[in-house]
């Protein structure tokens, strides 16, 4: 996926996709309101999931990210957002 020009609903599929991987589950199965802690992922896969972040989409992941976006649905709101802030279009990190 090409992170300039993903979509909200595909930087969503690929979360969920992400989750359900690790979860072992199926990507129907997740709950993309649900908070991230209360679905079964743990810390370890939080932060496998912050670096997978990015690296796909080119953004850092601030320590609280998680704290403040806590859902698939805010999670991927978020990175949308980045991925498509005029700092990141133009090359650099947006915060």
């Amino acid at each position: 996926m090409e992170a300039r020009t993903a979509t909200l609903a595909e930087i969503r599929d690929w979360l969920t996709d992400f989750l359900a991987a690790k979860l072992e589950r199926s990507p129907e199965e997740m709950d993309s309101t649900e908070n991230l802690m209360h679905s079964g992922v743990d810390s370890l896969t939080m932060v496998a999931l912050g670096l997978s972040i990015e690296e796909t989409f080119g953004f850092e992941i601030e320590p609280d990210f998680f704290s403040r976006f806590s859902t698939i649905d805010e999670v991927a709101k978020a990175a949308h957002d980045r991925v498509h802030s005029p700092a990141q279009e133009a090359g650099g990190d947006a915060v």
